[in-house]
């Protein structure tokens, strides 16, 4: 599989994952239905992708199972996907509805836009990793996913956040920071539009 469609392939994991929120908003799940039927595929997943890190013939089982997912380097740390499960989980718990569910979805389409558009136009780059051009893109899908929950003060506030934060080169993954500040923003900011 080359690296263009490897990426492509895990762009469209991303966007699946924007249906956890969906499933939260549409289902009308209460907190604790959505932290049970999430946390009973997450954790799992995640005590696997931990556990496959200390034995060698279930890394192995792994790496074989997943191998067109995962980005050269998780044989040896986690998945993306771990944090993704473990951001939403934790965004769930901590966040009310609304918030939960719009931040979740700057996580699935914005970080899904910024890598699309940064590959495919390239351009400036703010970073080894990051270009203008997808940053762009991240704030515009983060802003037009945000808009149907806030007003445009708190949805443009919380996107720029958000767009910020995944382009700085922090020790955690940006899986769990993005939905996570962007949650804290969209909190912040809203009381200020009313």
């Amino acid at each position: 599989m080359s690296f263009a469609s490897f990426e492509w392939a895990r762009k469209g994991v991303h966007l699946v994952g924007g249906l956890i929120p969906l499933i939260y908003l549409f289902l009308d799940l209460t907190k604790f239905e959505a932290l049970l039927i999430l946390g009973s595929i997450a954790f799992p997943y995640i005590g696997a992708d931990f556990l496959r890190l200390r034995w060698p013939a279930l890394n192995q089982w792994f790496l074989d199972l997943f191998q067109g997912a995962m980005r050269p380097g998780e044989e040896n740390r986690p998945t993306g996907a771990s944090y993704y499960f473990l951001a939403c989980w934790v965004t769930i718990l901590v966040f009310d509805r609304t918030v939960a569910v719009a931040a979740l979805l700057v996580l699935a389409c914005g970080d899904t836009a910024a890598s699309v558009v940064g590959k495919t136009l390239g351009g400036y780059r703010l970073s080894k990793e990051k270009t203008l051009s997808g940053t762009a893109a991240f704030l515009l899908a983060a802003l037009l996913v945000a808009l149907p929950f806030f007003p445009l003060a708190t949805a443009f506030g919380g996107a720029v956040i958000a767009a910020v934060t995944e382009c700085l080169p922090l020790p955690l993954d940006d899986n769990v920071t993005v939905p996570l500040v962007a949650g804290l923003s969209f909190t912040l900011l809203r009381p200020l539009s009313v």
